[in-house]
């Protein structure tokens, strides 16, 4: 503790600060004369001084101040401020002894925390100290149990490894177990046993040895277990085929047996996959080849044949679209109503029908034809396969209604009869059922391919092949054949989607014989055509209707058309189809051109020229808008004008020019109208040129015959539209899209004309606008009535 300080030391300090003053006033009086210079300093800058003091010294410059007075009056005041400073500093000496006493406290109490914050922080250390050693303890103890838990785990697995315990064992060698999930269950820790044992015969060779011939019967007993189960269960003869699926999606759950059969005797697997190919390439054989043999016996009779062409003199006339014969014979070619009557039939049965029907997806989808119970020894699959949905129709369900009818009743109703293609269709669809339903089986159950699936399904693939084979042999169904191209395209590709590639070869097999075939017919029919006496085909000549050869042969463009529209464009089949439909247009205008020649009246060649170019188009257009402008003839839904789309184009351009021809003989032959037409015709297109013409030099271009002209339009032009439109309706009877299109340049004609008369009053006989014949776009509002559709656009419109 520090002592207070003594008086002695006070006086010394008092002492020591007068004698500093005492100096600093010596040496002021050492400075001698004072100026301003002096007490700033000769460097000093006068910039630095304040202007207030500037102001002070200038003052006291120019009053005459004496500085050296000045300076010890200063001088003076110091001093007795020092003193007055002295006397303060002696005042306040308790109070300063009081702080000095209160800093040495302070001082005290700050050393004393001092000791106790060191004291703190070495009793820190020691317990970090202790945490890291308990933290290291706690490593190493944590270290040691997860050693011992992997130690237990291994001895663990270790031992039911090696240990078969007997429970165990009976449950996969007693034959009264049967093979079930707990089963299945087993046989996988047995394949775990045998995949850890011989890592474990490294580790403890004579425990392993112990327990090795134990595990080895286990082996052996549960493969000659599979073996049996699996040879009992995969070559079944079922007697339907749904009794088939059912067990086989039973199987398909059991995997693993093959799968530990397969790894553990590869051979006894290889026998088992052979047998059930063996057992199952004979039962789908019998099935497929019982169900196709009771198909044919549903074939329709009466098949085109080789004589089935345009030759109308033999009285066997059949139709290429489907199998129904003609009805109507023309051994006698007299009287013009049998004529009719046969044109008729003709073409009734040459039409497309519902043929193109079997191409829709719900068809397409429909399940097989299901043959009489009295044509077929086999009982017909119940249920179709689950992965190509089944879309049911009012004609299915109506024949299902008159099956179940027949039953009812107990008498057997006559079976219907089928076309070729519809049972091809079955017969496809058929095999796509049963194949795809292997298809999966096999992936999920053997983890087989496609090369398990032909060795099964070989003998039917051939069956079929050889089925198609003999009926092309014979067929000259040129249209069903392109239909069975159609759907072989479109059945590949639905199983494609499906990922069963396994009739992608047989497809196209069957594809190139049909192809070959059809190529073959199509030639032969073009040279038919083509060699087809005049004679034979003179009696159905009418120039007001199509004749009846034309008909069949727009309509087989039309089915072209539209069968080809389910083909892939890049394929050799497409390029066979669109050559036949180029060479078939060619063959038909040529047929067109010599059937005309026939006839000698130059009005009635023009009237049948428009009626058989006008069948063409119609015929094409009317498959359009019937399949909503599908099959190529569309984009994106809008329907291609006829003078855009590629197949219709040559017969439309054809048809436009026979038709205006038509129109304009029409019209000349009204005399009321055949003035106002030339005039307007001659003048018009000079006026709309701008072309100045003298009325001097022209005489008939006068305002009296103008308005004889304008009051004969007036008086007689809805009547021409009316009479034209009659003609070209006894003219057009069998074609309405002819009568529609006549009707519309017929308007359009006039419209013209009557613009161009106008246009001429307007410009050079202003005065008849007031006539009140004259009736300007009043005219063209009855002309848009008549006929909405039109574009026809008004006198004064820019």
């Amino acid at each position: 503790m520090s002592s207070t300080p003594s008086k002695h030391f006070m006086k010394q300090s008092s002492k020591l600060l007068l004698e500093d003053l005492r100096k600093e006033r010596e040496e002021l009086e050492d400075l001698g004369e004072l100026d301003i210079t002096t007490i700033l300093g000769s460097d000093f800058d006068d910039d630095s001084i304040s202007a207030a003091d500037q102001e002070l010294i200038k003052e006291a410059l120019i009053k005459g101040y004496d500085l050296r007075q000045y300076s010890k009056d200063v001088e003076n005041n110091l001093n007795q401020m020092d003193k007055m400073t002295i006397n303060d500093y002696f005042q306040e000496r308790d109070n300063f002894l009081t702080l000095y006493t209160q800093i040495q406290v302070v001082d005290g109490v700050l050393e004393t925390l001092e000791t106790m914050l060191n004291n703190y922080y070495n009793d820190l250390k020691s317990i970090g100290s202790e945490m890291n050693s308990l933290q290291e303890r706690s490593m190493s103890m944590n270290h040691k149990l997860n050693n011992r838990k992997l130690f237990d785990e291994k001895l663990s697995k270790f031992l039911d490894a090696v240990i078969i315990d007997p429970e165990f064992y009976s449950d996969l060698t007693n034959s009264k177990n049967g093979i079930d999930d707990y089963y299945i269950s087993n046989l996988t820790k047995l394949d775990t046993k045998i995949t850890l044992f011989d890592d474990y015969k490294k580790i403890s060779p004579t425990i392993c040895a112990m327990n090795e011939p134990q595990l080895s019967k286990l082996t052996v007993a549960s493969i000659q277990k599979i073996q049996k189960y699996l040879a009992t269960t995969l070559n079944s003869n079922f007697k339907k085929l749904a009794e088939k699926k059912q067990k086989q999606k039973q199987l398909a759950n059991m995997g693993y047996l093959f799968q530990f059969l397969f790894k553990y005797s590869q051979y006894i697997a290889s026998e088992v996959i052979l047998s059930y190919v063996e057992n199952n390439e004979k039962y789908f054989t019998s099935f497929y080849k019982a169900y196709v043999s009771a198909l044919l016996k549903l074939l329709e009779d009466g098949a085109p044949g080789k004589n089935d062409f345009i030759n109308i003199g033999t009285g066997k006339i059949k139709s290429l679209f489907n199998s129904t014969p003609s009805k109507n014979s023309n051994n006698n070619n007299n009287g013009q109503q049998q004529q009719q009557q046969q044109q008729q039939q003709l073409h009734t049965t040459f039409s497309m029908g519902n043929r193109c029907e079997l191409l829709v997806k719900e068809v397409l989808e429909l399940p097989p034809i299901e043959p009489p119970q009295s044509s077929s020894s086999i009982p017909f699959l119940e249920a179709a396969l689950e992965f190509i949905p089944i879309v049911n129709t009012n004609n299915n369900n109506s024949n299902s209604n008159s099956n179940n009818n027949s039953k009812e009743s107990g008498k057997e109703l006559p079976s219907v009869k089928y076309s070729f293609d519809q049972l091809f269709r079955s017969m496809i669809y058929f095999l796509m059922d049963i194949l795809g339903s292997e298809t999966l089986f096999v992936k999920d159950f053997f983890l087989g391919g496609e090369d398990i699936i032909l060795s099964i399904f070989t003998r039917s693939i051939n069956h079929l092949v050889e089925v198609t084979e003999n009926y092309l042999a014979n067929s000259y169904d040129v249209v069903g054949l392109v239909l069975m191209i159609s759907m072989l395209y479109r059945y590949r590709s639905m199983m494609n989607e499906r990922g069963v590639n396994a009739l992608d070869k047989p497809f196209d097999r069957l594809i190139a014989m049909i192809s070959n075939r059809f190529v073959k017919l199509f030639s032969l029919y073009l040279d038919h055509i083509k060699n087809t006496s005049i004679k034979d085909l003179k009696a159905g000549i009418s120039c007001n209707s199509p004749h009846y050869v034309i008909r069949k042969y727009a309509d087989f463009i039309t089915t072209i058309q539209a069968v080809s529209a389910n083909i892939p464009t890049q394929c050799e089949c497409q390029n066979i189809l669109c050559k036949a439909v180029a060479e078939l247009k060619d063959s038909c205008n040529g047929l067109i051109n010599r059937l005309v020649q026939e006839i000698e009246s130059k009005d009635d060649q023009i009237i049948f020229l428009a009626n058989n170019y006008a069948i063409v188009v119609q015929s094409i257009q009317e498959y359009v808008v019937s399949s909503n402008g599908t099959g190529g003839t569309a984009t994106n839904g809008d329907i291609i004008p006829p003078d855009q789309d590629i197949t219709i184009k040559p017969f439309y351009k054809s048809f436009q020019s026979v038709a205006k021809k038509y129109v304009d003989t029409q019209i000349a032959n009204l005399k009321y109208l055949s003035h106002f037409i030339s005039f307007s015709w001659e003048w018009g297109p000079l006026v709309e040129s701008n072309v100045k013409i003298d009325l001097k030099e022209n005489p008939s271009f006068n305002t009296s015959n103008v308005t004889k002209i304008l009051h004969a339009f007036e008086q007689n032009w809805r009547s021409a539209i009316a009479a034209i439109r009659n003609n070209s309706i006894n003219h057009f009877s069998q074609c309405q899209y002819a009568q529609t299109q006549i009707f519309n340049l017929v308007i359009t004609e006039i419209y013209t004309c009557y613009r161009m008369l106008a246009i001429i009053i307007d410009k050079y006989f202003d005065s008849l606008k007031s006539d009140p014949n004259f009736k300007s776009d009043k005219i063209i509002d009855e002309m848009k009535e008549m006929n909405p559709s039109l574009n026809l656009k008004y006198i004064y419109q820019e």
